[in-house]
């Protein structure tokens, strides 16, 4: 047999095989392809989603700020209204501790009571019991008032602390409510960004699912990828045993010409031998072998 001569049935299943093994190859690398785009499709989600949370990162960063901003403006207002209940704590103590010992209203009416004793003495006609007693009530009532005169200037610096506590409260009042303005205006800012947050909500969320339909698609054409892969294999091993089983009959047909071929060599070489040698030469011809001289 020449080694380009095979088996029928061996050309034919070896080529078949080698076409069904191509396809599926095709095939294989078609749903690779396919899954490949799905898979870019599905990252491409999850890319967008991630800046997305990269940006909801920020933002809650910002809040951060704001809430710390927030609850130093609510420290400092609490603080400034402590000192105001302090301040008007002592401020309503000493104002009454003042108002008790106010000389001017005693002052005014002893300085009414002195005049009209002294007007009294001089206007009108008294037996000596009376005017004596008159003239000490009048000694008394001066003596009471230059009592009173000598206090004043304490009831004075009462009145200035007084004032100046007043002037204090209303201080952190305006720092109070100053505070509890910025505590406002953080909270607005707050609102709006929690706004925002809502925002994103729905965009992750269809994202998400976009994904998820993506990354199922993936799976889907993957296994079918898979799927042509492990029957090319097992194609492969079967077309990888009918070239050897091909290459061996071709190995063993050249084995056969050149051991034929070697005799001939030798029987040329053998007058005797010539013509049986030329009538097996013109026979292998015939049968389309080859041989070398």
């Amino acid at each position: 047999m020449s080694p380009d001569e095979l088996p029928p049935d061996l050309v034919k299943e070896l080529s078949d095989s080698e076409k069904r093994l191509k396809a599926l190859f095709d095939k294989r690398d078609h749903f690779n392809e396919e899954a490949k785009v799905y898979r870019e499709m599905r990252d491409d989600l999850h890319k967008k989603r991630k800046e997305i949370f990269k940006r909801i990162d920020d933002v809650r960063a910002e809040r951060g700020k704001l809430l710390e901003e927030m609850k130093a403006a609510r420290s400092r207002r609490d603080m400034f209204n402590e000192k105001v209940r302090t301040l008007l704590g002592i401020k309503r103590s000493k104002d009454g501790e003042a108002k008790d010992k106010n000389p001017y209203e005693d002052m005014h009416t002893i300085d009414i009571e002195l005049r009209k004793l002294e007007e009294l003495y001089q206007t009108r006609s008294h037996t000596l019991a009376k005017e004596r007693e008159i003239v000490k009530s009048i000694e008394e009532k001066r003596r009471k008032l230059k009592d009173l005169k000598a206090k004043e200037p304490e009831y004075h610096a009462v009145k200035v602390e007084s004032q100046t506590r007043e002037e204090e409260v209303q201080e952190y009042r305006r720092l109070a409510d100053e505070e509890h303005r910025k505590m406002q205006e953080i909270f607005l800012k707050l609102k709006e960004i929690n706004e925002r947050l809502d925002e994103y909500s729905p965009t992750l969320d269809h994202l998400r699912k976009e994904a998820d339909k993506r990354h199922e698609e993936y799976l889907k054409v993957r296994k079918q990828a898979d799927s042509y892969h492990e029957k090319a294999l097992e194609l492969r091993e079967r077309v990888l045993a009918l070239r050897d089983e091909r290459n061996k009959l071709r190995m063993d047909a050249r084995e056969i010409i050149n051991d034929q071929n070697r005799k001939v060599k030798e029987e040329l070489m053998d007058e005797g031998k010539l013509d049986d040698a030329a009538d097996r030469a013109v026979e292998m011809l015939l049968r389309k072998g080859k041989i070398s001289l």
